[in-house]
């Protein structure tokens, strides 16, 4: 029984979780007050950081789950537990108000740099569902080096994202772009709780807890 996620069921999951949807106004805050320069030092920095952090997750994920025993379909229930709880969470709650300018008050001291690491890289772009949408695609292709390297690929792709977005973080807000986003995200969310479902569903049937048909799974054949 095979299970497969199109690079564009791919693409969104680390959009939604690892993308600037949920980073930028948090980097907005942390970074209130101080001068371009600084936050698109802070900025790099951070993204550097998260973007370790994926790889090293995309990377060693597969052989510390195998040195602990931990079987493909245990890290895919366990990742859509996370990724359904994640997009319910964006579903149900009220968007928050937006700031109309990254820098409108000046607080009464500068930030230090390490921001860049907590709480910019951690946890506001590397989330626990976050991970959690890196393993599925990577447990799912773990023998598969093109996929893998597909994954990895949008991986970066979206870390450039975030990149370019946290260094325009003070124009996207003054142009109000930042008052779409939480409505993008509340829509991607509705697709992420199917496909969390979905992802759930294929693991029961692995396990043969679920007898539900294959042809009726849409991904599974």
């Amino acid at each position: 029984m095979v299970f497969e996620l199109s690079y564009g069921d791919i693409g969104i999951l680390f959009f939604l979780t690892l993308g600037p949807l949920k980073a930028i106004l948090p980097f907005a805050r942390a970074t209130r007050g101080t001068e371009p320069a600084f936050r698109r030092t802070v900025a790099r920095q951070a993204v550097m950081v998260a973007t370790v952090i994926v790889l090293c997750v995309a990377l060693l994920g597969p052989f510390v789950l195998t040195n602990w025993h931990v079987s493909p379909p245990a890290i895919s229930i366990t990742a859509s537990i996370i990724l359904f709880y994640q997009a319910l969470r964006i579903i149900m709650q009220t968007p928050p108000s937006t700031p109309a300018t990254a820098n409108r008050e000046t607080g009464p001291s500068l930030p230090s740099p390490a921001i860049a690491v907590f709480p910019v890289a951690i946890p506001a772009i590397v989330t626990a569902p976050g991970i959690a949408a890196i393993a599925v695609p990577i447990v799912l292709y773990q023998h598969d080096l093109a996929h893998q390297a597909i994954v990895i690929a949008l991986l970066l792709g979206v870390m450039a994202l975030n990149l370019l977005t946290l260094w325009n973080t003070e124009a996207i807000l003054k142009h109000g772009i930042a008052g779409v986003l939480p409505v993008v995200g509340w829509v991607l969310a509705v697709l992420q709780a199917a496909l969390a479902v979905q992802i759930m569903m294929h693991s029961l049937r692995v396990l043969e807890v679920l007898h539900w048909p294959a042809s009726q799974a849409g991904g599974a054949a």
